[in-house]
Protein backbone atom coordinates (compact mmCIF):
# COMPACT_ATOMS: atom_id res chain seq x y z
CA UNK A 1 0.00 0.00 0.00
CA UNK A 2 1.28 3.28 -0.59
CA UNK A 3 1.37 6.41 1.96
CA UNK A 4 -1.26 7.78 0.37
CA UNK A 5 -3.04 4.75 0.31
CA UNK A 6 -5.17 4.62 3.54
CA UNK A 7 -7.70 1.82 2.60
CA UNK A 8 -7.89 -0.70 -0.23
CA UNK A 9 -10.64 -3.83 -1.20
CA UNK A 10 -11.07 -5.88 -4.65
CA UNK A 11 -13.82 -7.61 -5.71
CA UNK A 12 -13.35 -10.00 -9.08
CA UNK A 13 -15.91 -11.12 -10.99
CA UNK A 14 -14.72 -12.90 -14.56
CA UNK A 15 -12.87 -11.12 -16.20
CA UNK A 16 -13.18 -8.15 -14.49
CA UNK A 17 -11.25 -6.77 -10.91
CA UNK A 18 -13.26 -3.63 -9.28
CA UNK A 19 -10.60 -1.83 -6.81
CA UNK A 20 -11.92 0.94 -3.73
CA UNK A 21 -9.25 2.65 -2.69
CA UNK A 22 -9.46 5.36 0.06
CA UNK A 23 -6.48 7.62 -0.13
CA UNK A 24 -4.78 11.35 0.97
CA UNK A 25 -3.77 13.72 -1.77
CA UNK A 26 -0.75 15.63 -1.33
CA UNK A 27 -2.67 18.61 0.06
CA UNK A 28 -3.91 16.31 2.57
CA UNK A 29 -7.79 15.93 1.53
CA UNK A 30 -9.33 12.31 1.28
CA UNK A 31 -10.80 10.49 -2.10
CA UNK A 32 -12.28 7.70 -3.03
CA UNK A 33 -10.95 5.73 -5.98
CA UNK A 34 -12.44 3.13 -7.97
CA UNK A 35 -11.02 1.37 -10.52
CA UNK A 36 -12.32 -1.17 -12.89
CA UNK A 37 -9.52 -3.68 -14.51
CA UNK A 38 -10.68 -5.72 -17.56
CA UNK A 39 -8.68 -8.41 -19.64
CA UNK A 40 -8.78 -7.52 -22.93
CA UNK A 41 -7.54 -9.43 -26.06
CA UNK A 42 -4.07 -6.73 -25.78
CA UNK A 43 -3.43 -7.02 -22.16
CA UNK A 44 -6.06 -4.93 -19.92
CA UNK A 45 -8.17 -1.95 -19.81
CA UNK A 46 -8.41 0.69 -17.09
CA UNK A 47 -10.99 3.12 -16.14
CA UNK A 48 -11.27 4.73 -12.56
CA UNK A 49 -13.16 7.31 -10.81
CA UNK A 50 -12.22 9.96 -8.16
CA UNK A 51 -14.80 10.75 -5.56
CA UNK A 52 -13.58 13.49 -3.67
CA UNK A 53 -14.63 13.73 0.26
CA UNK A 54 -16.88 16.94 -0.14
CA UNK A 55 -18.90 14.78 -2.74
CA UNK A 56 -18.67 11.96 -1.11
CA UNK A 57 -22.61 11.89 0.85
CA UNK A 58 -24.16 12.98 -2.27
CA UNK A 59 -22.90 10.36 -4.55
CA UNK A 60 -23.52 7.73 -1.78
CA UNK A 61 -27.23 8.91 -1.73
CA UNK A 62 -27.55 9.26 -5.37
CA UNK A 63 -25.83 5.36 -6.18
CA UNK A 64 -27.53 3.53 -3.39
CA UNK A 65 -30.73 4.98 -5.10
CA UNK A 66 -29.42 3.76 -8.58
CA UNK A 67 -28.48 0.50 -7.28
CA UNK A 68 -32.28 0.12 -5.67
CA UNK A 69 -34.08 1.26 -8.97
CA UNK A 70 -31.61 -1.34 -10.30
CA UNK A 71 -32.41 -4.09 -8.38
CA UNK A 72 -36.25 -3.61 -8.31
CA UNK A 73 -36.01 -3.61 -12.13
CA UNK A 74 -34.19 -6.83 -12.34
CA UNK A 75 -36.63 -8.30 -10.63
CA UNK A 76 -39.25 -7.03 -12.64
CA UNK A 77 -37.62 -8.59 -15.58
CA UNK A 78 -37.32 -11.46 -13.60
CA UNK A 79 -40.84 -11.54 -12.74
CA UNK A 80 -40.17 -11.49 -9.17
CA UNK A 81 -41.77 -9.09 -6.84
CA UNK A 82 -40.07 -7.41 -3.98
CA UNK A 83 -42.14 -7.54 -0.67
CA UNK A 84 -39.61 -6.12 1.42
CA UNK A 85 -41.21 -4.35 4.73
CA UNK A 86 -39.72 -1.04 2.93
CA UNK A 87 -41.57 -1.39 -0.08
CA UNK A 88 -44.62 -2.25 1.67
CA UNK A 89 -44.10 0.47 3.44
CA UNK A 90 -43.94 3.34 0.77
CA UNK A 91 -47.84 2.57 0.14
CA UNK A 92 -48.94 1.40 3.51
CA UNK A 93 -46.55 3.29 6.40
CA UNK A 94 -48.55 1.27 8.93
CA UNK A 95 -48.50 -2.22 7.50
CA UNK A 96 -47.22 -5.08 10.22
CA UNK A 97 -47.70 -2.28 12.90
CA UNK A 98 -49.84 -3.47 16.11
CA UNK A 99 -53.21 -2.19 16.44
CA UNK A 100 -54.23 -0.02 19.16
CA UNK A 101 -57.21 0.05 21.35
CA UNK A 102 -57.79 3.77 20.13
CA UNK A 103 -57.61 2.59 16.44
CA UNK A 104 -59.99 -0.64 16.91
CA UNK A 105 -62.64 2.29 18.70
CA UNK A 106 -61.92 4.11 15.56
CA UNK A 107 -62.12 1.11 13.11
CA UNK A 108 -64.75 0.02 14.56
CA UNK A 109 -67.13 3.01 14.36
CA UNK A 110 -65.78 4.22 10.89
CA UNK A 111 -67.33 0.36 10.09
CA UNK A 112 -70.75 1.36 11.55
CA UNK A 113 -70.49 4.24 9.32
CA UNK A 114 -70.67 2.29 6.53
CA UNK A 115 -66.93 3.47 5.09
CA UNK A 116 -65.58 0.52 3.00
CA UNK A 117 -62.92 -1.46 3.24
CA UNK A 118 -61.13 0.57 1.19
CA UNK A 119 -61.97 4.27 2.49
CA UNK A 120 -61.01 2.70 5.54
CA UNK A 121 -57.39 0.89 3.98
CA UNK A 122 -56.67 4.78 3.20
CA UNK A 123 -57.72 6.28 6.46
CA UNK A 124 -55.50 3.62 8.30
CA UNK A 125 -52.69 3.59 6.13
CA UNK A 126 -52.81 -0.61 5.84
CA UNK A 127 -53.73 -2.78 3.09
CA UNK A 128 -57.42 -3.73 2.92
CA UNK A 129 -56.21 -7.54 3.34
CA UNK A 130 -55.21 -6.20 6.83
CA UNK A 131 -58.46 -4.29 7.51
CA UNK A 132 -60.70 -6.99 6.66
CA UNK A 133 -59.07 -9.29 8.97
CA UNK A 134 -58.95 -6.85 11.42
CA UNK A 135 -62.89 -6.54 10.89
CA UNK A 136 -63.22 -9.96 11.03
CA UNK A 137 -60.50 -10.49 14.28
CA UNK A 138 -63.17 -7.86 15.95
CA UNK A 139 -66.41 -9.42 14.73
CA UNK A 140 -67.60 -6.41 13.68
CA UNK A 141 -69.90 -8.23 10.64
CA UNK A 142 -71.08 -9.89 12.84
CA UNK A 143 -71.96 -7.40 15.35
CA UNK A 144 -73.35 -4.87 13.02
CA UNK A 145 -74.92 -7.48 10.30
Amino acid sequence: MDNNELFTDKITKGNRTYFFDVKKSENGSLYLSVSESKRADDGFEKYKILIFEEDIRDFKKVFNRAVKKLEKLTDLESDKKSYTLDDIREQHPQAYRPWSAEDDEKLEALFCEGKTVKELAATFERKEGAITSRIKKLELKEKYS
